[in-house]
């Protein structure tokens, strides 16, 4: 059996202690790597590209801006407990937008591209609708978020700001949609927005799992 709740968190720590230590920076932990790679005579091995999938993604409203939307997260039924599913959920409406937030993986690994993978129709319950038929567009912001955000307590109003229009996705079922590449530094953030572009747009999208699926992102070699 499967049921939807709010997902709970328990914070042993004072908020304020919790939030200092997300003002700190990460130390290298690839420091003689880079040290290393620098040796003209050094042969680099080839490595596949790495699927980098969040956490969870989060909604904010951008007409009640005050507004805290909770993620939901669905349980599945464990001997005599619950286990919540690894899932990522991409709802995207005239109204509300979805904010994903990645760490970049890995030395050597910074070529990223955001990406989005739906399954055929009939395959999936997941959604794509607009005014103009079931193939939507959606808009891509890139948010300024140096330190991790706290994606079960957002609103519109504490998103970080400004905000930078990076490109379109042009989705549709069995279809995988990746934006240009750009550079990301191994262990920094990137954060993004994705909205609605179409008319009457309606997108819920389920990344389940540890592969290609729903949103994420997608990081090649650069060593």
């Amino acid at each position: 059996m499967i049921v939807w709740d709010r997902f709970l968190r328990v914070d042993l720590r004072s908020t304020s202690t919790s939030d200092e230590l997300e003002l700190l920076p990460f130390q290298n932990p690839y420091l003689n790597l880079e040290i290393l790679y620098k040796d003209p005579d050094f042969k680099s091995s080839t490595h596949h590209p790495i699927i980098n999938n969040v956490p969870i993604i989060a909604q904010v409203s951008n007409r009640e801006h005050q507004k805290i939307r909770p993620p939901l997260q669905r349980y599945k039924s464990v001997a005599q407990s619950r286990a919540p599913i690894y899932e990522r959920r991409l709802i995207v409406t005239q109204e509300l937008e979805s904010i994903a937030q990645f760490r970049v993986l890995d030395f050597g690994m910074e070529n990223c591209s955001l990406s989005l993978t739906v399954p055929p129709r009939n395959s999936t319950e997941d959604l794509l609708y607009t005014d103009l038929g079931d193939s939507v567009i959606l808009d891509v912001w890139s948010l300024p978020a140096r330190h991790k955000l706290d994606l079960y307590n957002l609103s519109w109003s504490k998103l970080p700001r400004p905000r930078v229009h990076i490109g379109h996705m042009n989705v549709s079922y069995g279809k995988t949609y990746r934006m240009p590449s750009f550079q990301c530094k191994s262990q920094s953030y990137q954060t993004f927005a994705v909205s609605c572009s179409s008319p009457g747009c309606l997108v819920n999208v389920t990344g389940k799992d540890m592969g290609p699926s729903g949103l994420y992102m997608y990081q090649s070699q650069t060593i």
